[in-house]
């Protein structure tokens, strides 16, 4: 599991949060796509993260 940090909140973060914690998530260039806890997929420029750390699941 992968914990990421927004820049700002983002439509993928709840309310004001900043912080969202995903499966997996691959470079695909200017993007990362995504695995997010319930499975689907999502693709976020990396220009609106800010840091990705992986965490203990």
């Amino acid at each position: 599991m992968y914990q990421l940090q927004f820049e700002s909140s983002h439509h993928l973060t709840e309310g004001d949060d900043h912080t969202l914690v995903v499966d997996e998530y691959e470079d695909v260039g200017s993007m990362y796509m995504l695995v997010l806890q319930d499975g689907s997929r999502q693709s976020v420029g990396k220009q609106l993260i800010e840091s990705i750390e992986e965490t203990s699941g």
